[in-house]
């Protein structure tokens, strides 16, 4: 069973070893070119629970797709508001990836995908509401995460802006703040969503096997073994008077090869003491 269970563990992670930022961000191409040359196409990309119960399950993937940046105006600031948008996705995304590792980031994304659409499928099943949910809260989401694992680290945004950490995780906040208290159904389930999803990972990464929590207590277990162990191999202890380096610090004990066991004596008893036989050292046991 657990040759199984290894075997498949392996299997995912090579399944999953490639970078999946790239795939968000190549769907995410494909919704700037198809929102602005085919709208109409662009309509079977969007994550729609009354057609995915029906059989269009490719939505649960494809609405990745969902431009980050969807603005009016003209389509020369569409297309530079989501170049710039798609940029910094996939450069926080890449920062998040070094930190959390390809697998982790990988799982990451994957979960969020899977939770929204399962939510979307589960509102649609019990209200019978279609609310078709949005990929934005998730990818903006690695901006936060990068935010609050390094709060004081500079970005140079565009290669020129510098910016702190910190300053994106206020703004991010007061994003989400203000879009849950002003913005629609749809805005403050992505929000819960989003929120839900990196508490998870978080605590995962903080609390699991491998986290810092975890890591501490090991190493405190382990402190405390090593301290036991020195104390037992360090602490001397005469056969004869049952003195021990404790008593007089200037103390030097000797092991006798004459005797039987891992007997030691003071130096005031090492030439002195009786030799101890098999039989005596059994008959004292």
């Amino acid at each position: 069973m657990n040759h199984f269970v290894n075997n498949a563990k392996r299997s995912l992670r090579r399944m999953m070893g490639g970078s999946i930022i790239d795939i968000v961000c190549g769907l995410q191409i494909l919704g700037v070119v198809t929102y602005l040359l085919s709208p109409e196409f662009f309509g079977y990309l969007i994550l729609n629970p009354a057609l995915v119960v029906r059989g269009q399950i490719w939505r649960i993937v494809t609405f990745l797709a969902y431009p980050p940046a969807v603005t009016g105006g003209d389509a020369i600031s569409f297309v530079i508001f989501n170049a710039i948008g798609i940029y910094c996705v996939r450069l926080f995304g890449l920062l998040v990836e070094q930190v959390w590792g390809r697998f982790k980031f990988n799982c990451y994304i994957i979960s969020g995908v899977l939770l929204h659409a399962a939510v979307s499928v589960l509102i649609y099943l019990i209200t019978g509401m279609p609310l078709p949910l949005f990929p934005n809260y998730l990818v903006y989401s690695f901006f936060f995460v990068f935010a609050l694992m390094f709060p004081d680290m500079q970005v140079l945004f565009m290669m020129l802006i510098p910016l702190k950490s910190s300053w994106i995780a206020v703004f991010e906040g007061v994003m989400y703040i203000y879009s849950f208290v002003r913005g629609s159904l749809i805005d403050r389930i992505e929000i819960l969503l989003s929120i839900a999803l990196m508490g998870i990972f978080f605590g995962w990464l903080t609390f699991g096997k491998k986290g810092p929590v975890y890591q501490k207590k090991r190493s405190r277990e382990f402190q405390k073994k090593t301290e036991k162990i020195r104390v037992v191999k360090n602490t001397h202890r005469c056969a004869v008077c049952g003195r021990t380096e404790k008593d007089d610090p200037n103390l030097e004990f000797r092991y006798c090869s004459k005797c039987a066991g891992n007997l030691e004596y003071c130096m005031d008893h090492l030439y002195t003491h009786k030799h101890v036989t098999e039989e005596e050292l059994k008959d004292s046991k």
